[in-house]
């Protein structure tokens, strides 16, 4: 094996790792987004439900 693949290798495996942790992140953010999102898909059904019921009293 020459110099120039080894180096070509662990060229490869560094992209590898960058790509890993790149991905890592972006799933993270992608969970944290979608707990967001349903936090305010919840927000929404409370403040409908809070409306219907008080056009029922008014």
């Amino acid at each position: 094996m020459s110099v120039s693949h080894t180096e070509h290798i662990l060229r490869n495996a560094k992209q590898q790792v960058s790509q890993r942790d790149i991905n890592d992140s972006l799933l993270k953010a992608i969970a944290e987004l979608t707990k967001e999102i349903k936090r305010l898909d919840d927000e929404v059904r409370r403040a409908r439900r809070e409306a219907q019921v008080g056009r029922r009293f008014s």
